[in-house]
């Protein structure tokens, strides 16, 4: 029962809001959904205790569909239990954020609601025991990212955003769907236990369940903004509202994640590998651009995507540990930096330019703190837990015996820490590139400094025994840890010595990366490609309706004179004939009404 309700306090939550949310005042809705998501994570950490006796728990709530496996049930072991944690605490502390973040927003009964929505979603996705109820918390989840993305109805770039979500996802969600019809097809059933047992026993995992493996990482890679799936991401973040900024960069973007961890037995070793390689690629890619970006919002949105390529990475490998830890250890880390983030912007007029700031930390000394600790985290220097969640990554690549994956994960610190380093001092330390009144001190903020404390002691918590649970990769070696520290050390130094005058002095660092700034040329590639692509396919499938509607209406205006040509013949008095017609053609319809209303 206990498990049932971590998902039905947030699904209440959404249904009662959108429904009666109306009636409450603007802080109410906000109160109401942060106790809700705050009583799902009492729900979820009171089942701590119960997994140290039992391996997993299932809750069975009844049947669903007439297919194998496709009950209404849930199940959890220790691993899904800690992220389960994190998506409802995280989500709670934003959901506090955004009651005073919001307070002067429009459509607060809309917001709240498809905010919790989405969080039920996602529980949906980590805690479902087969593969249609994964699927329908997958699509529910899509349904409400595109209605946060488009909050903003008004706002033209807030509505094209969100439709480049929703479709990019919708493209993703059908090859998902796909991959799940073909498992079904091979294994009569969808329920992951049992389809976990029968992989194994099909042995090489070729043909079929390559395929439906395949195309369910193309729907995982579309979920979690991986190449080339990523566009959605940086796009809708650049311009949303803080709070969903980090709720969609924290827990929404992880459920690629989430599905190759859930889905480890049933999925071939060469898509893991594949799934392993696209993340480390995008890994590295992300942490490049990062450092090639001037506004605020696109160097979180790709320092997201590099963050979550290690987590693919891990995943790929079958580090599960790494893959969790680093998982949870982002989510802290990464809402500290975004709702930090949300407060600098407002403190100096909304601006998102970082060479445009500086000095900040004399007005702003609590915000630089917070800010401090999520820069540690993105740059993985210890104590933050985001060293210990990356060291993890580097030593099951290492163990792998893959040196591809070894180097990107490696790079991909250096340039992840770089870019999370340069980004601080633009901001706090460096002097003021413009002359600019006295930035607004933000009040404090309990949610933010809850995030940043978790964020610094999580790694430390975990080693006192936090059940995250146990995988392949939980010990790396003492000198690769050390290689570890020593990377992130000495990228983020260098960041710090290159731009603590302030960008003027770091110009050359800057057009040396000017190459990166446009995503590599992805972005470039996506509009005048893939978006070009997509509007000449629309507009020749509108092109080829028309044409038919047009063939359809000449064929039924030539069938209708062929007939009445033959009607004229056949009845040389044209008026009787007429007259006939229409007392037939009013019978007809006469008792066509009156049949039919029996």
């Amino acid at each position: 029962m206990t498990l049932v309700l971590v998902v039905a306090i947030p699904l209440a939550a959404a249904i009662a809001v959108a429904l009666a949310g109306g009636r409450l005042g603007r802080r109410t809705l906000g109160i109401a959904t942060t106790v809700a998501l705050a009583l799902s994570f009492g729900a979820a950490a009171s089942m701590i205790a119960s997994l140290r006796e039992h391996p997993s728990l299932e809750a069975y709530i009844g049947p669903w569909l007439p297919i194998g496996g496709a009950d209404f049930a849930l199940a959890v072991d220790s691993g899904m239990l800690a992220v389960t944690l994190a998506i409802t605490g995280v989500s709670a502390l934003i959901a506090l954020y955004s009651i005073a973040y919001l307070e002067h927003g429009r459509g607060l009964q809309r917001y709240f609601a498809a905010f919790s929505l989405l969080v039920a979603a996602l529980l949906i996705v980590v805690l479902g025991s087969n593969l249609l109820l994964i699927f329908a918390g997958w699509e529910l989840a899509g349904v409400s990212a595109y209605l946060l993305i488009g909050h903003h109805q008004d706002d033209p770039r807030a509505a094209a955003s969100a439709m480049r979500a929703f479709l990019i996802e919708r493209a993703g969600d059908a090859a998902l769907l796909s991959g799940i019809l073909l498992l079904l097809a091979t294994f009569h059933t969808v329920d992951l236990a049992q389809l976990g047992g029968l992989a194994v026993e099909h042995g090489s995992m070729g043909g079929i369940p390559l395929v439906a493996g395949s195309l369910i990482l193309v729907g995982a890679l579309a979920k979690s903004a991986q190449l080339p799936l990523h566009a959605w991401l940086t796009e809708s973040t650049a311009e949303t509202s803080t709070p969903v900024a980090a709720l969609l960069q924290t827990t929404a973007v992880v459920g690629g994640v989430v599905l190759l961890m859930r889905l480890r037995s049933v999925l071939a070793p060469d898509v893991l590998h594949a799934a392993a390689i696209v993340g480390g690629i995008t890994a590295l890619v992300g942490a490049l651009v990062a450092i090639a970006q001037r506004d605020l919002r696109r160097i979180l949105a790709w320092s997201t995507i590099s963050q979550v390529g290690l987590m693919f990475v891990a995943a790929g490998l079958g580090a599960l540990f790494a893959a969790r830890f680093q998982l949870i250890a982002h989510a802290l880390f990464k809402a500290v930096l975004i709702l930090g983030a949300g407060s600098v912007r407002r403190a100096v007029g909304d601006e998102s330019d970082v060479t445009r700031y500086g000095g900040l930390i004399a007005s702003m000394r609590w915000a630089a703190a917070a800010f401090a600790i999520g820069t540690l985290g993105l740059a993985a220097i210890p104590p933050a837990a985001g060293f210990f969640g990356v060291a993890a990554i580097a030593s099951a690549a290492f163990d792998a015996g893959d040196p591809l994956l070894t180097a990107l994960v490696l790079l991909t610190i250096a340039a992840a820490a770089f870019a999370g380093v340069r980004t601080f001092v633009l901001i706090f330390i460096a002097p003021p590139s413009v002359n600019r009144g006295p930035a607004r001190a933000p009040r404090f903020d309990l949610a933010l400094a809850v995030l940043a404390i978790a964020a610094l002691v999580f790694g430390a918590v975990v080693n006192a025994g936090l059940p995250i649970g146990s995988g392949p990769a939980d010990d790396a070696p003492l000198w690769l840890v050390m290689a570890t520290f020593a990377i992130a050390l000495v990228s983020a130094s260098a960041a710090w010595l290159g731009y603590r005058h302030g960008p003027g002095r770091a110009a050359r660092i800057d057009r040396a990366m000017r190459w990166a700034a446009g995503g590599l040329g992805l972005d470039l590639l996506y509009s005048r490609g893939i978006e070009r692509l997509s509007r000449a396919t629309a507009r020749e499938l509108e092109a080829g309706a028309e044409r038919a509607m047009d063939g359809a209406a000449d064929v039924i205006a030539s069938a209708s004179a062929r007939a009445s040509a033959l009607a004229r013949r056949a009845q040389p008095d044209g008026s009787r004939a007429q007259q006939a017609l229409l007392l037939a053609g009013t019978v007809a319809l006469l008792a066509y009404w009156t049949l039919g209303g029996r």
